[in-house]
């Protein structure tokens, strides 16, 4: 007869090792989420830094103009000026169209000539709503006239242009995340 020497074995089972996976897989999504979330409050705030950087460059480089009758992107990329992630550079050619860090268009331009424009296209919903409530400072540079997000007009109680609109700056928050429910925004600001 042959002995038999039983022993217990000490190991995980098989729930116990379902269990930890489950938990590294929650903590795992958890830190991504809280990465994204930081990535997310970084880009936005870098849209609104190179909003209002092109503004300030546009305002500081036509002071001396009589109007913004040359306000063009190539203008700014040949003379090197502008936000270097927004404005072409010369070795990319300068007839290329600027582009915002959420990836989509930017265009400016002149409207009549007593104003200019600065056009951010691709905007997603919660960036255009945040982009749209800026509160805007007089005697910062330029000052803003007139908004338009995806074709509804916000402007200020006296302002002088003829567009016709129920929208007055400073924009309600809850009107301007109406506008703002594309997938894909375009924000247009008119300053003078």
């Amino acid at each position: 007869m042959r002995n038999q020497v039983y022993s217990n074995q000490s190991g995980r089972t098989m729930l116990e090792a379902l269990g930890y996976i489950m938990i590294m897989i929650m903590v795992t999504f958890t830190a991504a989420s809280l990465v994204n979330s930081g990535l997310g409050k970084f880009r936005m705030s870098r849209v609104h830094q190179e909003l209002m950087d092109l503004k300030k460059v546009i305002s500081q480089r036509y002071v001396a103009a009589t109007d913004y009758s040359g306000v063009k992107m190539a203008t700014l990329c040949e003379e090197g000026i502008g936000p270097a992630n927004v404005v072409p550079s010369k070795k990319k050619g300068c007839n290329q169209k600027g582009r915002h860090i959420m990836g989509g268009d930017v265009e400016i331009g002149n409207d009549d000539g007593k104003t200019f424009f600065i056009k951010f296209s691709d905007l997603p919903s919660m960036v255009c709503a945040e982009l749209g409530s800026m509160v805007w400072v007089i005697n910062d540079g330029s000052d803003l006239d007139w908004m338009d997000i995806n074709g509804i007009t916000w402007k200020w109680e006296f302002s002088d242009t003829e567009r016709s609109t129920n929208h007055l700056l400073p924009a309600k928050t809850a009107d301007v995340m109406k506008a703002c429910e594309k997938k894909q925004n375009v924000i247009t600001w008119h300053f003078n």
